[in-house]
């Protein structure tokens, strides 16, 4: 049996290891195909999202985020990210950061609107899932203080080890601990790793890829909302 991952919370530094690391795990995955275009992959896109990721670092009123890498064999072989938000008066509420799914099957993490979701991002598929789905999300949490998966994300000759699975459970352990409700977005691969979390379905969106540019000759994919009850409260 090989040894588990060692999970370790990020720093800046870290950032741009996070967004390459994501870039590959999507490299040809449909969804990120439409959402992101063509040139999701080029240096300049990673360093937008390397930017994004930077800004959600920062203090903000009412929320924190925070990224955990698994490392293995001294490499770094996924990473999560989570926000944590008091929901109150001059708080934000929503914000696409992410929508995670379970063994590195997230679909990316923010909607920084001074920093873009890309340079070829295909902004109206972006607003229909992610502005849609943030919106279910909130509507779920009664305006109640509530954590977020914002993205689970694992390399694909690491996936089907238990390393996506680690990082959700020591997560949520975070969460638990802090009596709080969690929201996520899923594909259909994530749904029985979060249902066997507590995660129940609050919404599900249906998804004609070729009816978007970008997605010509491509079929169809579903992407949910799912929600955990705050545990032992």
């Amino acid at each position: 049996m090989s040894p588990p991952a060692t999970l370790i919370p990020c720093t800046p530094h870290d950032l741009p290891l996070l967004a390459k690391i994501e870039s590959t795990v999507f490299l040809h995955d449909p969804f990120a195909i439409v959402a992101f275009g063509p040139k999701k992959d080029t240096a300049e896109n990673l360093a937008l999202r390397t930017k994004g990721l930077l800004k959600t670092l920062k203090p903000q009123q009412g929320k924190r985020t925070k990224y955990v890498k698994a490392v293995l064999g001294g490499v770094v072989v996924g990473w999560s990210s989570w926000s944590f938000v008091d929901v109150g008066e001059g708080v934000v509420k929503g914000g696409a950061e992410g929508e995670g799914d379970g063994e590195g099957e997230g679909k990316g993490e923010e909607k920084e609107e001074d920093v873009g979701w890309g340079i070829s991002a295909n902004i109206e598929f972006l607003q229909d899932v992610f502005i849609k789905g943030d919106e279910m999300m909130m509507k779920s949490t009664d305006s109640k203080p509530y954590a977020k998966l914002n993205a689970l994300v694992i390399l694909p000759p690491y996936q089907r080890r238990g390393i996506g699975t680690l990082l959700l459970s020591e997560g949520l352990k975070e969460v638990d601990a802090l009596g709080l409700q969690c929201v996520l977005g899923a594909s259909p691969e994530g749904y029985g790793l979060y249902e066997r979390y507590g995660f129940k379905e609050v919404g599900m969106m249906e998804l004609k890829l070729w009816e978007y540019e970008g997605g010509e000759g491509l079929g169809e994919t579903r992407h949910g909302v799912m929600r955990r009850a705050p545990q032992g409260v």
